[in-house]
């Protein structure tokens, strides 16, 4: 996911770091994301992910899958719900029982 261009004397790619892939983003953020600065790591782009898979329509059991959590209940943790999504989901519910009755 993360290639690196860091050679070992055999001239194969060597893993990056943990370290390696923090500093970078932190570097990211701070040219692009000044507000973010030091709130934005790996892990909430994690969370960010899944939210932003969930709410365009991905099954939460699909995102679990990509997670690799072995509990659904970890993966609901990392799926943040909007605000709007029981009024979004009512909506939508409306829709369908309006539907049936109009052909």
């Amino acid at each position: 996911m993360f290639p690196s261009e860091r050679r070992d004397p055999g001239g194969r790619c060597k893993r990056v770091s943990t370290s390696a892939i923090r500093g970078a983003m932190a570097a990211a953020v701070e040219r692009h994301l000044p507000r973010w600065s030091g709130r934005a790591t790996p892990h909430a782009l994690r969370h960010f992910a899944a939210s932003d898979l969930y709410a365009q329509g991905m099954n939460v059991v699909a995102i679990q899958e990509l997670l690799g959590h072995r509990w659904i209940n970890t993966t609901m943790i990392y799926v943040h719900v909007n605000k709007t999504h029981i009024e979004d989901a009512w909506t939508s519910a409306g829709q369908r029982a309006a539907s049936r009755f109009t052909g």
